[in-house]
């Protein structure tokens, strides 16, 4: 949890964000091989299909412990030695390809999260924010000579997660997303020189009101904004991959009844790295790493955590 304006606010649930996308431009013309496709595919997240891939499904599984809380004005106040945070999700997902150049994406996660304080526990969760998503290609990898791809995506989050005020006591454990209908609008810009690549994202979240159960007010959280910047290559020819990303995120104040909390807005930047291994022709096997634990005054209102993840995904072709 993290402290704003004398109240605990939950973290995770600002955290649960789909992932964001930004252009690059570069000069024309020249058709190209599009042997580059699929270097970055699955570094991170869900990723997107290969080049001859007409559909994937995977699961992930991932943990993460909180160490700590940036408060309001940025200052990292460390978990007491007898407080203890934990956040554990699985996401089943699926990309179908319905058009040469779209994607149609799916995601469910449930999330479970154990806490404990002062000798009392609490383990609890529940279904996640459902989401979907449609990504269109404008240029793709290595199609034009010289010229980066380009692409960008439209999603939507429904409100199927459990919000901070919808927990229980003793320990208010189990916040499992944000509760509330949020779209977002991405754009994504790579440039693959094999072995390696270079990838830059970012794009936009916003979220509708919605009326809070315990105190009958309506709130929305703020727009939220995402960029980053991934690199990495290819340690064996089309079977291992390894990346690194550093992204930021910062979120605008949540507005209640029409007035904006004071000190409410959040700012995170996250490091993570990344293994893939596709052992098979239709399976991928990945690995990640990521850490929000920064010196003070870096992130607000946000958890310190370190976490990982790892996956399984299978294509069809």
């Amino acid at each position: 949890m993290s402290f704003v304006d004398g109240a605990f606010v939950d973290a995770r649930a600002r955290s649960l964000l789909p992932c964001a996308l930004l252009a690059a431009l570069a000069t024309a013309p020249g058709r190209a091989s599009a042997a580059a496709c699929c270097v970055s595919a699955t570094s991170f997240g869900v990723g997107r299909l290969l080049a001859w891939e007409d559909a994937a499904v995977g699961v992930q599984l991932g943990h993460a412990r909180s160490l700590g809380q940036w408060d309001s004005t940025g200052s990292l106040r460390w978990n007491a030695s007898d407080f203890s945070d934990g956040l554990t999700t699985a996401q089943v997902w699926g990309i179908l390809r319905v058009h040469d150049r779209v994607q149609a994406q799916g995601w469910v996660p449930f999330v479970v999260n154990d806490r404990r304080s002062a000798g009392q526990s609490q383990l609890a969760g529940g279904l996640g924010d459902a989401g979907a998503a449609a990504r269109v290609e404008v240029l793709k990898i290595g199609e034009y000579q010289g010229l980066p791809s380009f692409a960008f995506t439209i999603g939507a989050l429904a409100p199927t997660g459990k919000r901070v005020e919808q927990t229980s006591p003793p320990l208010f454990a189990g916040a499992t997303g944000r509760g509330a209908w949020g779209g977002s609008l991405a754009l994504e810009s790579e440039y693959a020189f094999l072995p390696w690549f270079v990838r830059l994202d970012g794009g936009v979240t916003g979220y509708l009101p919605f009326r809070r159960s315990d105190t009958g007010q309506h709130q929305r959280y703020g727009p939220v904004v995402q960029a980053g910047l991934s690199s990495g290559r290819e340690l064996l020819p089309d079977v291992l991959v390894a990346a690194v990303a550093l992204t930021g995120e910062w979120e605008s104040s949540i507005v209640v009844d029409g007035d904006a909390v004071p000190r409410s807005h959040s700012r995170s930047y996250a490091l993570a790295g990344s293994l893939a291994w596709r052992f098979d022709p239709r399976w991928t096997i990945t690995a990640s790493v990521h850490n929000t634990v920064w010196p003070s005054g870096a992130n607000v209102n946000r958890d310190a955590r370190l976490g990982f993840t790892i996956g399984v995904r299978r294509g069809h072709f």
